[in-house]
């Protein structure tokens, strides 16, 4: 006498999942669902009363554009291309110019951007370590416009502004 495994375990399932039992338990485990995800949702309206956007990241954070960050700093790398130091000089101003703009909108506080990254502390955002190097070198083309750098330097400068941002998620 041979014994098909398959035919039996297929007979035996069909039995048990046409049963009441097995009726009754998918009713409990349907009912048991519903209310841990119905306590789930309580527990995080609880935590969260005013924003989800408090919840996820633990403070305010506003909505900011990507898509004017993209061209702007497309724009700014746009003058990298020249090869000109002075070129360099200008995007490195205008970098740092919206590196303001977008810490003044997500609430940091100071006159200006080297003052407002003072004020972030180390591992709020990806990168801002290097980005204090990169204001006293800001600071430098900024006092004097003679300062003499090179494009290596601001090359470097450039990708730590990148690193930022893409910190900040306003370009990709």
């Amino acid at each position: 006498m041979e014994l098909d495994i398959g035919s039996i375990f297929s007979s035996s399932w069909s039995a048990f999942s046409q049963s009441h039992f097995f009726f009754y338990v998918k009713i409990v485990a349907g009912f048991a669902t519903a209310v841990l995800l119905v306590a789930n949702i309580l527990l995080l309206s609880k935590r969260v009363r005013t924003d989800v956007r408090i919840a996820l990241y633990g403070t305010r954070v506003p909505r900011l554009k990507k898509s004017k960050y993209i061209s702007s700093w497309e724009s700014i790398k746009g003058r990298l291309e020249d090869k000109s130091i002075a070129s360099g000089k200008m995007a490195l101003i205008e970098a740092d110019k919206m590196l303001d703009e977008v810490l003044g909108k997500l609430g940091y506080a100071g006159k200006d951007a080297a003052e407002k990254v003072s004020n972030i502390k180390p591992g709020q955002i990806a990168g801002i370590e290097g980005m204090r190097e990169v204001q006293a070198l800001h600071k430098k083309i900024i006092e004097n416009p003679a300062y003499k750098t090179s494009l290596d330097e601001i090359k470097a400068a450039f990708e730590i502004y990148e690193k930022v941002f893409r910190g900040l998620e306003i370009i990709e």
